[in-house]
């Protein structure tokens, strides 16, 4: 037993070593709170992989500019608090299903510039994801991962999918589907074999369109005078509806917590009400008994008479 417990000692020892050695040896990021987030800063620090030193409670990584070739999930489930992830300027080029699943506070990540071939459809389901960057990824199949994804779940607010096509690679434009919360789409410098209203039906929410150099293989020009058919129309309200269902909800929401709020203000106000009170009449009580307690003798008879006297008629 002795022997087992020294081994296992020795063993422990030996890891908190290794771990120790390879946080040496590797590029230090700087942490520091920005915008009061903890932040790890790892800007230009030539990773070849992605960092093992970070602090796991972290919420922002910015690995921008660095030669990390592979991400995977391991990597990234320690950080239970990420919101925010930069891997821009890399050389990414597979990425797992699942490298981002589980990441849970998730809200903006940016994966422009990388050579990446596949965005994983589980992207499209994070909880919390609400910008999503994936610029300059000239060989990326957005098309299939979207088709996979289906019916997309995360709250995307902005996609960027600029420069993702290219002369010899051109594309349908993406069907999303139903996005009722995206507000801005950036296509810039795309080659698409056609555009019609079908492709924005389900944006029912689209207030910006960045569309700057954009080509399509419609010569005749018919996407410019598509009219707008009845299932585009059935597809557009149902994004509606379900905007002002998500609306609604988030109004009850706020209101359930203004109530909550004010229903605790008024517990503690009571609370304290109660026990001010309750003082109060101890020691109006207190102050009773000793009056109940005051002898009436001599000494007594003289104290009312000095009372009296004081307070002449």
């Amino acid at each position: 037993m002795g022997n087992n417990f020294l081994w296992i000692l020795l063993l422990s020892t030996f890891l908190e070593s290794s771990y120790s050695y390879d946080c040496k040896t590797e590029p230090r990021c700087q942490i520091s709170p920005i915008h009061k987030m903890k932040t790890a800063d790892c800007y230009n620090r030539n990773f070849k992989t992605f960092p093992k030193c970070i602090p796991s409670d972290v919420e922002v990584i910015e690995l921008t500019f660095n030669r990390i070739r592979k991400v995977n999930k391991s990597d990234l489930s320690r950080f239970g608090y990420l919101t925010i992830l930069y891997l821009t300027d890399n050389l990414l080029s597979n990425l797992d299903d699942e490298v981002f699943k589980g990441l849970e506070s998730l809200s903006t990540l940016d994966l422009s510039l990388n050579a990446i071939t596949k965005v994983p459809s589980s992207l499209f389901q994070l909880p919390s994801l609400n910008k999503l960057y994936l610029s300059q990824n000239l060989n990326i199949n957005i098309i299939d991962a979207v088709e996979e994804a289906k019916p997309i779940s995360c709250p995307l607010t902005m996609l960027d999918i600029s420069l993702t096509t290219y002369e010899d690679n051109i594309l349908d434009f993406p069907d999303f589907g139903i996005m009722p919360l995206l507000a801005t789409l950036n296509i810039t410098g795309n080659l698409y074999i056609k555009i019609t209203p079908k492709h924005f039906a389900g944006l029912c929410s689209l207030q910006i369109l960045i569309n700057t150099n954009v080509t399509t293989d419609d010569s005749d020009g018919s996407c410019l005078e598509a009219d707008v058919n009845r299932d585009d129309m059935s597809v557009y309200n149902q994004c509606q509806e379900i905007y002002g269902q998500m609306v609604m909800r988030h109004r009850i929401w706020k209101i359930g917590i203004g109530v909550g709020v004010t229903l605790l203000l008024l517990i503690i106000l009571a609370c304290t009400y109660f026990f001010w009170i309750r003082k109060k009449h101890r020691k109006e009580k207190a102050q009773n008994q000793r009056k109940e307690n005051i002898p009436i003798g001599a000494d007594g008879m003289s104290l009312l008479n000095n009372q009296t006297k004081s307070f002449p008629i």
